[in-house]
Parts: C-alpha cells; structure tokens; sequence
C-alpha cells in the first residue's frame, strides 16, 4: 500500500479516536464503535490503528499546559458544546498528525505487522504457542486455557496480543525494544518481560502477576481518553486486580505459584467470588452452571479442585454456603440460594 493511502487510513483513525474521546457520549460511543469494525476489517486497518495509538500517546508526553486547552469547557448551549468540540476536533488531529514527524519516514513500515496468527481451544482443551519474537532464542509462551480465544500479532515495534475471550497465561520473552501488550474488552496490560494471567469469561476481568511488573490501562470515555488523563494500575509479582462491572477493584495479593494450576489439571481459586469461579469451571463442562441469584454470586470460595471433575466442587459447595442445587434437563445446574 502507497504511503498516501496509508496516512489516510492513519488519518481516520485518529479522527475516530478522538471524536471518542471529545464528542458527546451518544456520538463518543458511535465512533468506538465504528473504531472497533473499521479494525476488523483487515490488516492493513488494524496497522493503521497501531500507528495511530503510537501518535495519540505521544501526545501524553507534550507540554502540561496542552491539558488547558481540552479541559472541559462550561457550555453555554448544545450549539456552542458542538462548535467547542469541532475546535478541539481538528486540534487535536493536527498535534496527531504533527507527532508523525517524530517517527520519522519509517513509522509506517515498523507498523505493518511481521507476524499474524490466531488461536482458539474447545471445551476442556488447552494449548500451548511459542511466539516467534525471542531474537534467537526462546520465544513467548502462551498458555490457553478452555474455551478461549486470541489473535497474536507482532510488529517491528512492538507486540500485541488481542484476547478474545476465556483465560491465557503469558511467559513473555524480554525486549525493551517492543512492548508487549494485551487487549481485552475492559483495558490494556503492558509489559516488558514477566509472566501474567489475563481472564475474561464474559463478566469480571482479572490479571494477575506471577512475577515481574505490568501496567493496566483500563478503556475510558470521553476525555479521560485524552492520553495525559489515562488512569493506570501497576501490579508485580504477587499482585492481582479484577475489573468488576466497569470499576477497578483494589490491588490484592494472589498466590503466585496456583495462578495457572489449570495447566497441570488444576482450578485452585484463593477468595475468589463464585460469579469468577464458575464461568472458570464452565470451560471444563458440556452443560454449564448457573447462578440464579446475586447473593450466590458474591459467595467467596476457597479450594483446589480437578478442572476435569466438577463433580468434586459441586459435592462441596452446599455445605460451605446456605445454597442449593437443581439438576436439569440436559445437565445444566442452578444453584440457588436457599
């Protein structure tokens, strides 16, 4: 692709991401999620974006008194918020655009990515990757647990590793030159050299550090987008943080040594409230288990349990909590309070 096209596509994206990140919420909403198709689109997109990002958060790094320029203003009508939001619009785009020079005429190449594979387990499967980014010698290492999915991506600059659902752990190999990161649905992790789980089974969102330091950048709305305004959650070894319905939780310490048991056969859970523990037992199961009520749901479960024998953990459960079980038709469970 010509180096035109390519700032163009460049181009759109930084307007999507900031129309995100100024615009009213109605709007702010719209454009993330055209973000979202227009990068799924294919490759070339999802370079482009690369690139984008990279430009948007060097703007973090420019002059403090930028941040006056887009604080938010005290409209007198929805007709002056409009114009307000188009000045900061095309501001915005220009100092984007203007961070392209910092890169230099190369900025396009290191984005194009050099590596591109996806992976996905079944019910009870798990797998085992080696990324191809060890600069001759060992490799990331991706563990997959059940019913879970991620596409890998490496680029000449960096390293990025998109999980689609269910639960990875990561031994990412050392290079301060490309940052490794994962994307979920709630925010980004950020490392250089560490080992991490990252689940995501549809409802909390947990990350936990087997050792080294990672950063976590939740998702954010509007101008909280602004990269100078972009909270951050850093977590070492020993470290664990949950996403719970939008809200960051506070950093506890989780056991290092049982945050991956599910690789040897083993779902170990340390307080951990049933509404994470069960969407984790679910990937072992044909038929899944249900939680009919909030109270059941904020039970806190300690134990270690064979991930392939759910038997085991349902047998225990009533006489730990005030609940119930219903089998029915099909195999489903509902447990229930009683």
């Amino acid at each position: 692709m010509g180096q035109d096209a390519s700032e163009k596509r460049i181009e759109h994206a930084l307007t999507l991401i900031a129309r995100a990140a100024i615009e009213a919420p109605d709007a702010a909403s719209k454009a993330r999620e055209q973000l979202a198709r227009w990068r799924a689109g294919d490759e070339e997109n999802e370079a482009a974006w690369a690139e984008a990002m990279r430009r948007w958060e060097m703007l973090g790094a420019m002059a403090a008194d930028l941040r006056q320029r887009f604080d938010e203003p005290a409209y007198g009508s929805s007709a002056d918020a409009r114009r307000v939001r188009r000045r900061m619009l095309l501001s915005l785009g220009a100092l984007c655009m203007g961070t392209a020079m910092l890169g230099g005429g190369g900025a396009w190449y290191a984005y194009q990515p050099v590596f591109v594979q996806s992976y996905r387990t079944v019910t009870a499967q798990l797998l085992q990757a080696e990324l191809p980014d060890g600069q001759g010698l060992a490799g990331s290492q991706i563990d997959l647990n059940a019913r879970s999915a991620l596409t890998a991506r490496l680029y000449r600059g960096r390293r990025v590793v998109a999980l689609e659902e269910g639960e990875a752990h990561f031994q990412v190999a050392p290079d301060a030159s490309r940052p490794f990161l994962v994307e979920t649905r709630v925010g980004t992790v950020e490392v250089v050299g560490t080992a991490f789980t990252v689940s995501d089974r549809g409802g909390p969102v947990s990350i936990s550090v087997e050792h080294g330091h990672v950063r976590f950048f939740p998702k954010e709305e509007g101008l909280n987008l602004l990269p100078w305004n972009r909270r951050m959650v850093e977590l070492y070894g020993g470290d664990g943080v949950v996403l719970r319905d939008g809200q960051v939780e506070p950093v506890r310490r989780v056991d290092a040594s049982a945050l991956a048991a599910w690789r040897d056969g083993w779902l170990v859970f340390d307080n951990v409230r049933l509404d994470e523990v069960v969407p984790a037992v679910n990937a072992y199961r044909d038929a899944p288990i249900l939680l009919a009520d909030a109270r059941v749901s904020a039970f806190r479960l300690t134990g270690r349990f064979r991930a392939a024998n759910s038997r085991e953990l349902l047998d225990v459960l009533p006489a730990m909590f005030p609940l119930k079980i219903e089998r029915r038709d099909g195999g489903t469970i509902s447990l229930s309070s009683r």
